[in-house]
Parts: structure tokens; sequence; C-alpha cells
């Protein structure tokens, strides 16, 4: 149990930092506004804030879904496919962040970019 709580709570406190941080680009001071442009309970956004092991990753998912889709509000031309870009590179943080590479594979993949080099 004390595992997947870790393993949990790796994912969520990336996905809290990400979020934050958009919240704040996107100029919101609140998880109430924040949580009313995407329509999303606000109590799904406090769960960030506290490490909540209760949050599921499917509700990330539909925030960044949310967030890709309302770029368009907030910004305009090169600057909204930025953000999309910022998005997609978040949403890849946290992914990368709810399974850790096993060390073989990580052994693996450090060998052959060395290789390349």
């Amino acid at each position: 149990m004390e595992k997947t709580s870790r393993k949990a709570n790796r994912w969520i406190a990336t996905a809290a930092e990400e979020i934050r941080q958009i919240q704040g680009r996107w100029g919101f001071k609140s998880n109430r506004s924040f949580s009313a442009l995407l329509k999303v309970n606000p109590r799904t956004l406090s769960k960030l804030s506290h490490l909540d092991s209760t949050l599921t990753l499917e509700s990330i998912l539909k925030i960044f879904n949310r967030l890709y889709c309302l770029r368009c509000l907030e910004f305009s031309g090169k600057a909204m496919e930025e953000e999309g870009q910022r998005l997609k590179d978040a949403m890849f943080r946290i992914v990368r962040s709810v399974e850790v590479l096993p060390d073989d594979l990580a052994d693996n993949v450090r060998e052959e970019l060395e290789s390349q080099m």
C-alpha cells in the first residue's frame, strides 16, 4: 500500500506543479475561477494542492484536454501555438512521473544515447 501511495504522490505532485504554472500563465488567481473555466469541480483542483491520492489520472487528462481546447480563449496566433506546446510538454512530464523506467531499461537507453554521441 505504501508503494502505491508514494507512486501516486509523485505524479500528483508533478501534476500540481504543472497546473499551478498553467493557472498562473493564464492569469487565474483562484482555483474557483479556474475550475469554472474548465467546468470541473473545484474540489478536483483542491486535491492537487493536498496531493490527495484519490485524484485520478483520468481527471488530469480531462483537465489537459479542456486546457488544450480552451487555449484559444486566452491566447491567439503564435502565442496559442506556443501554449499548446507547453501544455503537451507539461502532460508528458506528468506521464513520465507516473512510471519511472526500470534501472536496466534506463541503462540501455543511456548506453544507446552515449553511443550516438
